[in-house]
């Protein structure tokens, strides 16, 4: 029998890689001077200068597919509402809608083609193997490998089995699409994340992208809130519009009568989702700042603590109540850690914050008494008092299976009781009307392994200071996460917040498959 030479075939696989890649890239610059040649004449500069960007983006993240996510990451952190509108005048129950695509959704849709094209590249390959099904079965599992692989399979399930529900209940089609494509597609992002980012190294930059990109979004807040309701305004008349921003942009919360409260959104279009950005950097910056301590790098720990302040400062300037509480979660849970662990720093931190947060309550500030105590808090806090009593009616008539997903809008009879549906300021509550008890354990399992992985991953790597205390940073991130949604619906409908909340989930992913393969080397 002829003996095959092993090297000779891997160095075939190499030139033939090499080639296909060639011929992409001629493929890519062809089609580009076609397209060029073909709308120079009929479309604006903009449009033709945003399609060599894309092409060149393509051939870039093709090659290096790891910048395609530190750019997607710095988009969604930084400008996360920028991006181009296609008004297409879909008329629904609740209002008018178009379609929105943000700069950061567009470079993760290059990434996903340039990744999606290299999985068929390399199931092509498996052709000339083996045997080929086997081979191709091993390959696919291990683009999935990971513990939230099976929660999120039931996620995906039952959000389909929703929109059949919400169909057969006589939800809108469009809203039912729109909210479809919203709450399952995102998913794509974990796999991207888990199948790109594999090492060290690069969960390093993933870290240091969310610490100065939190920081240089507070900082503008802080700017904001110094140069006054005026400023920001003709600021985001001036940059943010042009940048493509929607225009319903919320300066002043809270406003009744001659009261106004100003609260400061930086280049989020909401405070609130502003809150849930920096109550979700607070960690990271927190666990880190143990870390470069530990390690006795002291300027890195000055340069975080000073994050920190910059941080803190812009979350109060939010007037977020749900950020508040989440930071306040947070607070008690690096408690919990310090008594466990013995870190009495962190004993010692939460108890100076627990008598802050002792005398704010006995004499808040203006700006605390406006957000806890002022008329419209509490009108606020009774209609959301209401919304959970019809939410849980509404639950209690389809328990199961829920309401569907694309009732939002529609009138409901309940009790011989007309009223319309328009979703709760409580995500976990408004998932369980439109998904029922089937859908809602999927999304909770979801939480619960991640947590449970990363525990895990922390308590077996004491001797590893960045996966023990990045761990802790993903845990207290995605719980800050679930506490701002226990009051708002930002994982819903908060596209900036919902692909942060996939990447977070792909970073804990990527690192617990990292923290894996070291084990098994460890025990090899």
């Amino acid at each position: 029998m002829k003996e095959i030479n092993v090297t000779t075939l891997d160095e075939s696989a190499t030139r033939a890689e090499s080639r296909s890649i060639q011929t992409l890239i001629l493929i890519g610059l062809v089609a580009a001077g076609f397209i060029i040649g073909l709308v120079s004449s009929t479309l604006p500069v903009l449009i033709i200068v945003g399609i060599i960007t894309g092409i060149a983006l393509f051939i870039l993240f093709y090659r290096r597919p790891e910048w395609g996510l530190y750019l997607f990451l710095i988009l969604n952190m930084t400008v996360p509402q920028a991006g181009l509108n296609w008004n297409i005048g879909i008329q629904t129950p609740v209002g008018e809608r178009g379609l929105h695509f943000n700069f950061h959704e567009i470079v993760g849709a290059i990434v996903f083609l340039t990744f999606l094209i290299k999985v068929i590249l390399d199931l092509l390959k498996m052709r000339t193997k083996y045997p080929m099904w086997k081979n191709v079965g091993e390959y696919l599992f291990g683009l999935v490998n990971n513990p939230l692989t099976i929660a999120l399979i039931l996620y995906v399930l039952t959000s389909i089995l929703a929109g059949f529900v919400g169909m057969i209940h006589g939800g809108d089609f469009f809203i039912l699409v729109y909210r479809l494509i919203r709450t399952v597609f995102f998913v794509y992002i974990f796999y991207l994340v888990i199948n790109i980012i594999k090492t060290r190294k690069q969960l390093q930059v993933m870290v240091i992208i969310i610490l100065i990109t939190s920081t240089l979004v507070a900082g503008f807040g802080l700017a904001q809130k110094a140069a006054g309701q005026a400023w920001t305004e003709e600021f985001s008349s001036t940059w943010l519009d042009k940048m493509g921003y929607p225009e319903e942009v919320n300066y002043v919360a809270g406003e009744v009568g001659e009261v106004k409260t100003y609260r400061v959104n930086s280049t989020f279009l909401h405070p609130n989702v502003l809150g849930g950005l920096l109550v979700l950097a607070l960690p990271f910056i927190i666990s880190f700042m143990f870390m470069t301590w530990g390690k006795r790098r002291y300027l890195l720990c000055v340069l975080l603590f000073i994050s920190l302040l910059i941080n803190g400062s812009c979350l109060f300037f939010t007037g977020s109540r749900a950020a508040w509480i989440a930071a306040g979660f947070i607070t008690f849970a690096y408690g919990l850690f310090g008594i466990l662990e013995k870190r009495m720093v962190l004993v010692v931190v939460m108890a100076v914050l627990l008598i802050l947060l002792l005398f704010f309550l006995i004499a808040p500030p203006d700006f605390v008494k406006k957000r806890m105590t002022s008329v419209h808090a509490q009108e606020a806090t009774q209609a959301r008092i209401y919304q959970y009593s019809m939410a849980m009616d509404l639950f209690m008539e389809h328990p199961i299976l829920g309401l569907g997903v694309g009732m939002e809008g529609q009138v409901i009879v309940q009790n011989n009781v007309r009223q319309e549906w328009a979703a709760v300021e409580n995500a976990f509550l408004t998932y369980l009307v439109s998904h029922g008890i089937v859908g809602l354990i999927p999304f909770l399992l979801i939480f619960f392994i991640f947590w449970s992985m990363l525990f895990y991953a922390r308590g077996k790597s004491r001797d590893d200071p960045f996966i023990y205390y990045c761990s802790e940073s993903l845990i207290l991130a995605v719980l800050a996460l679930a506490m701002c949604n226990m009051f708002g619906a930002w994982l819903l409908f908060a596209i900036p917040m919902l692909t942060l909340f996939w990447f977070i989930m792909g970073m804990g992913g990527s690192l617990y498959n990292l923290f894996r393969e070291q084990q098994k080397e460890a025990a090899s």
